[in-house]
């Protein structure tokens, strides 16, 4: 009887973790997953190539990149923080059914970015040194900071705009138009753009930035439209549905 009690409290407990799993479900988790997955390994490895190109142009340049790398990174966590912010808003308000509302999150939580996004990149574009001086103290290499300053400041703006824009769609479960948008922009746009800049116009990192700032510049107008055209109803009934 023992052994008899133990196995239905055993199934009892397996069928408590199970409760929920559906095949629909597990669909329905995979296309929001997957995407958005292979949006962000895609986005990785694309500036890995970006940086295998900086490479060619040469050693300084190569270091130079990976050192303005962080630099990206440490302002895109300002603007990532606020938008993530904004994208819990976003779906809180769609899940329970107010569509309007969330229209009106994304506009805040946008406009809050941006001006914060305006502010960052003030205050990297005019002490460029002092930031490379985190890196470096070779006056070399901070004399190509400076000189890169003003397409590296594009950089850092339109690819945190681009990330703060993305949380709108990604709220709403348009993780396939994320993955489309960003492979088009980057793949089609950025990575050709980067290459045919550094060949015809200049070989350095002036040009290497011009062409990823354009990327980006592509992919903040894809999702703007995205964010500014899509039916916060329809997406707010399918939240629900899910």
């Amino acid at each position: 009887v023992k052994d008899l009690k133990s196995s239905a409290g055993h199934k009892q407990w397996i069928s408590s973790l199970t409760e929920g799993i559906t095949i629909t479900r597990i669909r329905t988790f995979s296309a929001l997953y997957f995407p958005a997955a292979l949006a962000l390994g895609s986005d990785f490895f694309r500036m890995g190539l970006i940086g295998a190109i900086a490479a060619n142009i040469g050693e300084r340049e190569v270091g130079l990149f990976n050192a303005s790398y962080r630099i990206l990174w440490i302002t895109l966590i300002f603007v990532s923080s606020l938008s993530g912010a904004a994208g819990i808003k976003i779906g809180m308000r769609l899940g329970s059914g107010h569509a309007a509302a969330a229209r009106q999150a994304a506009a805040v939580g946008i406009g809050l970015a941006l001006g914060f996004l305006l502010l960052l990149s003030a205050i990297v574009y005019f002490n460029i040194r002092l930031f490379g001086k985190l890196f470096t103290d070779d006056e070399s290499y901070l004399d190509l900071f400076e000189e890169c300053r003003w397409p590296f400041t594009c950089v850092i703006f339109f690819m945190s705009l681009s990330v703060g824009l993305e949380t709108i769609p990604l709220s709403m479960g348009q993780t396939g138009n994320v993955f489309y948008a960003g492979f088009a922009a980057g793949w089609l746009g950025q990575v050709p753009g980067v290459l045919l800049l550094i060949r015809f116009w200049r070989r350095d990192l002036y040009a290497l930035y011009t062409g990823v700032a354009i990327g980006y510049g592509v992919l903040v107008i894809i999702y703007g439209w995205l964010a500014y055209s899509s039916d916060y109803r329809k997406y707010s009934d399918m939240a629900r549905k899910r």
